[in-house]
């Protein structure tokens, strides 16, 4: 499995060059007993990828029902031109802290699915990430996993072990 930085698979068919080569990719066993709360995943890259400025250092945050009502930003597909994303900002319209769930209206295209929901944190310097957007709801609005305590710990846990298989992990692909 190879990561494309940008990559809008609708155009073109095939992916540019380069990419970063995937050892691994985890997602929680909660989502693989069919809860959707934890549709999030992890992928170990091989090697460690040059990224040339300008590019945003995501911070995953935990956050609660503070952030309903404040404006976050949507990344997604399909951007303007190839390796480039579209983004869109728009106010939290809801806040589930039990399913891990962050609601907003964003028009969302097929293929957002794994974008960033994040505010830009001047004071700090800082991007914070407060999601990762999933799907679309019914009545138009849109879902994203929340990064919640639980929801960190699973990410921080995935990129710590060297095989977390088992523990709360499955491969992708298996």
């Amino acid at each position: 499995m190879r990561f494309y930085r940008a990559y809008n698979q609708q155009r073109p068919a095939s992916p540019p060059p380069g990419g970063a080569q995937v050892s691994a990719g985890y997602y929680n066993i909660n989502f693989a007993n069919g809860q959707d709360a934890w549709d999030v995943a992890v992928c170990r890259l091989a090697a460690p990828v040059n990224v040339a400025p300008p590019f945003a250092c995501f911070q995953p945050t935990v956050t609660g029902e503070e952030i309903v009502g404040r404006d976050v930003t949507l990344t997604g597909y399909p951007g303007p031109r190839l390796g480039e994303m579209c983004w869109d900002v728009d106010q939290v319209a809801g806040v589930h802290i039990q399913t891990n769930t962050l609601i907003y209206t964003h028009d969302t295209w097929s293929g957002n699915s794994g974008s960033p929901v994040w505010t830009d944190d001047s004071v700090m310097d800082l991007v914070v990430q407060h999601g990762i957007h999933v799907s679309r709801q019914v009545q138009e609005l849109r879902r994203a996993v929340l990064i919640t305590e639980p929801v960190l710990s699973w990410i921080k846990n995935a990129v710590a072990q060297p095989d977390p298989v088992g523990h709360g992990f499955h491969l992708i692909g298996l």
